[in-house]
């Protein structure tokens, strides 16, 4: 896992070091830079709405990317990001644009904050465990051990419940049963 904690200051270099992790997992050019651009849209809400920063993790589970992250925000909203936003809003693009471009966005909420995992498919270049590769992880990254198979538990925050398929992408089968966390499929690498 790589964790890394982030400000407006190095949000770019935080963009960059998910770019570089998304191509050693597999992840294809298009749908690495459509994880870069949701990322971006998520990174900015912390700095602006979430106290000014967090820690963005990285890993790679089975057959799946996950970009987790946490602030200090607390988004009220239960349907933030689920339908579009008015055309005359200024602001509420950000989680729907990320609903749009990833396989599955789970953000969950509280007053403590917030946390916001985009999932980005993996295709091909994972080793037999779904793992990313392991390398340098740049500049004030850290690598965590994490238990295979499991997503990190957040201090403050359980994992947030599944939800219903977006309309852009199919549902998983997990989604539908309700398990959490979700069964994922066996990586094709």
């Amino acid at each position: 896992m790589t964790r890394l904690p982030f400000t407006a200051d190095n949000l770019l270099a935080a963009r960059r070091q998910v770019l570089l992790l998304a191509s050693r997992a597999g992840v294809p050019p298009q749908r690495a830079a459509d994880l870069k651009l949701a990322l971006h849209e998520i990174l900015t809400n912390s700095v602006r709405h979430g106290g000014g920063g967090g820690v963005l993790r990285v890993w790679a589970e089975e057959a799946m990317l996950i970009c987790e992250v946490s602030d200090r925000g607390h988004v009220r909203d239960t349907l933030a990001g689920r339908r579009p936003p008015a055309l005359d809003a200024e602001g509420g693009r950000g989680l729907w644009l990320a609903h749009q471009l990833c396989d599955l966005v789970q953000l969950s909420s509280s007053p403590a904050g917030t946390i916001v995992r985009l999932h980005c498919r993996i295709e091909s270049g994972c080793d037999a465990s779904g793992s990313v590769e392991s390398g340098r992880a740049g500049a004030g990254a850290e690598t965590e051990p994490v238990d295979a198979g499991r997503a990190p538990a957040h201090p403050t925050h359980p994992a947030h419940p599944t939800h219903p398929a977006h309309p852009a992408h199919p549902a998983h089968p997990a989604e539908i049963s309700g398990a959490w966390p979700p069964a994922r499929p066996a990586p094709h690498c």
